[in-house]
């Protein structure tokens, strides 16, 4: 997969995110008031390779599948919405919110 020249913005993973699966708000605003003020990737990561984008943990093939589905995963390690950009942004041509 070819890497994607646009920034998805948090406003957009999060509606797709809770779009998709709404039972993860909760998951969500966990994780934000978590890593609130640690600096760092946020509560998303893209998935590099077959990596999480953060904490560099290798993802196992079976969720990778998933992820290309267009579902978000949480990380097995650090807990961060993991997601496939590409995938993203072909369900969002601009890359920012409505």
């Amino acid at each position: 997969m070819g890497a994607v020249s646009v920034k998805i913005t948090e406003a957009v993973l999060t509606k797709r995110l809770l779009e998709q699966q709404p039972h993860s708000r909760e998951m969500l605003e966990a994780l934000r008031r978590y890593l609130a003020g640690r600096g760092g990737h946020g509560v998303f990561a893209p998935i590099k390779g077959q990596r999480c984008g953060a904490c560099n943990m290798s993802i196992a093939s079976a969720r990778l599948q998933r992820a290309r589905l267009g579902l978000f995963l949480a990380c097995a390690n650090c807990s961060r919405f993991l997601y496939v950009p590409e995938v993203v942004m072909a369900g969002d041509k601009t890359g920012q919110p409505e």
